[in-house]
């Protein structure tokens, strides 16, 4: 009985601990089948995750890309427009700087005046009329020689260095009646009027009288003046003290004239010289001269 009951008992166990393995094999086998479900589901977790990382990168990447291309192309349109202003200022100020440009130096500018050239020695001063501020009417030029001719008597020397011919009609203005320039206020006539230079070569003191060259034609005689229709500034003077007396080693300039009426005129304008008068002619003391005459000099006074 005893034995039956043990073997009963050691079945049952026997039994028991099959069931037991069999039931841990199904939890083990349904373990096992969860566990691939589990890491299925986490690869494909992963998966998404991957794929929303990549998705998310591709954005960003695309985003980024945009943008920067959106820059590129504002700053592509910013630039010309920069330029363009640039352009257009410069265009805009360099018309400007050179419209101002010759306002300046017009203003720099001085007027133009009007200038009134008078008498004188020099070569455009002598064309200029000595005689019509004081006789008035019509005074013109007939005649000018400007070729330098030289009576060189070896001590002195006198040059003409040029001389002209003026004529003067209807003279109207009042003038002194004990000057002798209104010879020619009551007619017609001609003045002559030479540039004089009068050099004294030697080491003394020469006495000589420019008036006493005369202008000789026809058979008549005209002797000059030193005053006559000449100004102050420009009189033929040896020095201060005393007109005809020339310095040692000096040279003076200055004009003598000769005033003629008509009937003069057409005597003298036929072959007429200019005499210059020997200096020992008024010497105390007899100079060395050249010659012991006077000297001619060519002075035609027409065309």
């Amino acid at each position: 009985m005893k034995k039956l009951l043990m073997v009963g008992t050691m079945s049952v166990m026997v039994f028991g601990l099959s069931a037991c393995g069999s039931g841990a094999d199904s939890k083990s086998s349904e373990s096992e089948e969860q566990t691939p479900k589990t890491e299925e589901k986490q690869v494909t977790k992963e998966t998404d995750t991957a794929k929303q990382d990549v998705n998310s990168s591709e954005d960003t990447k695309e985003k980024t890309e945009a943008k920067q291309d959106k820059e590129e192309v504002t700053t592509e349109e910013d630039a010309p427009a920069t330029e363009d202003t640039q352009v257009k200022e410069e265009e805009a100020t360099t018309p400007d700087q050179k419209v101002e440009t010759p306002k300046t130096e017009t203003a720099k500018k001085p007027a133009a005046t009007a200038t009134t050239v008078a008498f004188s020695l020099s070569a455009d001063g002598f064309k200029q009329s000595a005689v019509a501020p004081k006789t008035g009417g019509t005074v013109s030029l007939v005649y000018l020689n400007t070729t330098p001719q030289t009576a060189d008597f070896g001590p002195l020397k006198v040059t003409v260095k040029q001389y002209k011919l003026e004529s003067v009609t209807g003279a109207n203005k009042k003038m002194d009646p004990y000057s002798p320039e209104s010879y020619l206020a009551n007619q017609d006539g001609f003045v002559v009027t030479a540039d004089v230079i009068v050099e004294n070569t030697t080491a003394s003191n020469i006495n000589y009288l420019a008036e006493r060259i005369q202008i000789n034609g026809g058979g008549i005689s005209k002797g000059a003046s030193l005053e006559n229709f000449v100004p102050t500034a420009y009189q033929l003077t040896g020095s201060p003290s005393a007109h005809n007396m020339f310095p040692a080693k000096s040279k003076r300039e200055g004009a003598i004239t000769y005033m003629l009426n008509k009937q003069n005129y057409y005597t003298l304008v036929h072959l007429t010289k200019l005499v210059v008068p020997n200096p020992n002619d008024f010497a105390e003391k007899a100079l060395p001269t050249k010659t012991t005459k006077a000297i001619d000099l060519d002075f035609r006074i027409t065309e």
